[in-house]
């Protein structure tokens, strides 16, 4: 039996904290309060430039810094850029915002937690999210820029940097130094 109870019927996880003098303390703090705070912190991140270095096994968020948009795998692999402030704070993170970071023969990939498909181009170079592993067509590089990363894609015998289209549709390998993007790390 816990020694801790859920006060006035909240929903509450009670898993004791350490707080910064030493003493474990319940935490009570309600589902909805739990998602208004990752929201904000989410929120506040990307405004202050807080970025995560990605590495193999993190769970992601992908944000264009341009406009504050999240790359988001719709249904059917379909990616769009959503935005990050037209969304109920009172809910959890959306999964379709979720990506795996991976890593096969030195590339990194990217794998949606919402589809279980992998980020990558078909044969005319249109992104989705429709793979089953991580292969050529999904291998990607990260050079890291002062605020933030350019993504590029490996073509022939140099690589593509990768841009968020401007109406947010998706992505693309057309602009000549791609769009800036930043990692979020998601703790689930």
């Amino acid at each position: 039996m816990s020694q801790y109870t859920d006060a006035d019927g909240i929903e509450s996880n009670l898993t004791p904290v350490l707080t910064q003098n030493g003493l474990l303390t319940p935490n009570t703090e309600s589902e909805e309060n739990s998602s208004i705070r990752v929201w904000l912190e989410l929120q506040e991140a990307v405004k202050r430039n807080h970025m995560h270095d990605p590495t193999p096994g993190d769970t992601l968020i992908i944000v264009d810094k341009t406009y504050d948009r999240v790359l988001a795998c719709h249904p059917g692999g379909h990616l769009i850029l959503d935005n990050i402030i037209e969304y109920d704070m009172s809910e959890p993170i959306p999964e379709r915002w979720k990506w795996l970071c991976t890593e096969t023969d030195g590339f990194i990939g990217f794998r949606s937690l919402a589809e279980n498909k992998y980020l990558g181009h078909d044969f005319w170079w249109n992104f989705v999210a429709r793979a089953t592993a991580q292969k050529g067509d999904e291998n990607f590089i990260l050079i890291k820029r002062q605020n933030g990363y350019r993504i590029q894609s490996p073509f022939w015998f140099g690589f593509k940097p990768i841009s968020a289209r401007s109406d947010g549709s998706g992505i693309e390998a057309k602009e000549p130094d791609g769009t800036l993007w930043g990692f979020m790390e998601v703790r689930e």
